[in-house]
């Protein structure tokens, strides 16, 4: 998911023991496997994603209480901002 200041949401789940996590916080373009291929290629869109795309537990063994914590912990990251 794409989260206005992710690193500080992540800090968020994590000071309430839900995981979360960033997989991918380097775009392709700029990885060393790749770097003979990608030379001088600009990838805004992609940068810009790997500053705010944090990965939230979603799988079909969560609760509704889990389901209604990761939502109370977002509606409060995005109130912090206001």
């Amino acid at each position: 998911m794409r989260i206005p200041r992710r690193d500080a949401a992540k800090a968020l789940f994590h000071s309430e023991r839900v995981g979360c996590g960033v997989f991918y916080p380097v775009p392709l373009h700029r990885q060393a496997c790749f770097a003979a291929h990608t030379e001088g290629v600009s990838c805004p869109v992609a940068e810009k994603a790997c500053g705010e795309v944090l990965a939230l537990p979603v799988y079909p063994e969560l609760t509704d209480a889990q389901i209604d914590t990761v939502a109370a912990l977002l509606r409060r990251h995005v109130g912090a901002a206001d």
